[in-house]
């Protein structure tokens, strides 16, 4: 009986949509135009915005609270930036001094088989913070302008993503340009910097020896 009502439990559970962020209902404005604040819903679809204090704008910038800005679909837009993919790509802004981070989240199934979560981020960016049910996935480059962190212990199950800004100095460094978030099946790779660190050591441990059995 249990493992039925388990199995019906996610079979019912929702996919997660709107990934990618493609499916914005607000109006379009003209190359240059912006809206603040704009509609949450219309801007974010199957997405709750969070974070206290945290506002919403439409290719516009906060000047100083935590905001969740969509930019597109026509570019370049006022604040100037381009699309990550497709039409529409979402700016996270975090001060520190009105709030804390801004946040979008979003329930659903991650889907059997789930090893990893990707996504795309602006250049050079890397101040992206990632938890399932609260927990923080630790995220790694795996090159292409992407993030990635290992999930694999929620695969198959119905969880909360919350997708945010890292917190650090609270000026441009704590802005994050997203876009195209993935569930894969393809387990995150070990980070290489370790390799040469490891040899590094290990030459240099060899070496004192080398110079402890000379004397």
């Amino acid at each position: 009986m249990m493992a039925a009502l388990m199995l019906l439990q996610v079979a019912s559970a929702q996919s997660f949509v709107n990934l990618n962020f493609e499916q914005a209902t607000i109006a379009p404005t003209p190359p240059g135009g912006w809206m603040y604040p704009a509609d949450p819903v219309q801007c974010f679809p199957g997405w709750t915005v969070g974070g206290s204090g945290t506002v919403v704008s439409y290719n516009d910038l906060s000047l100083g609270a935590p905001a969740v800005d969509l930019m597109g679909p026509q570019f370049p837009n006022l604040p100037n930036y381009l699309p990550l993919e497709g039409y529409y790509s979402v700016l996270f802004q975090y001060f520190e001094i009105a709030g804390p981070p801004p946040t979008l989240s979003q329930a659903g199934l991650i889907p059997a088989g789930t090893h990893s979560i990707n996504f795309l981020v602006g250049p050079g960016q890397s101040d992206a913070a990632v938890s399932i049910n609260g927990i923080p996935i630790p995220l790694v480059s795996i090159g292409d302008g992407r993030l990635a962190g290992d999930v694999s212990a929620f695969m198959d199950t119905e969880a909360l993503l919350t997708i945010s800004t890292s917190t650090g100095n609270g000026f441009r460094g704590d802005w994050l340009y997203i876009d195209d978030i993935q569930f894969s099946s393809e387990p995150v790779p070990e980070p290489t910097t370790s390799i040469p660190i490891a040899l590094s050591i290990l030459c240099f441990i060899s070496g004192r020896k080398a110079i402890a059995r000379s004397t």
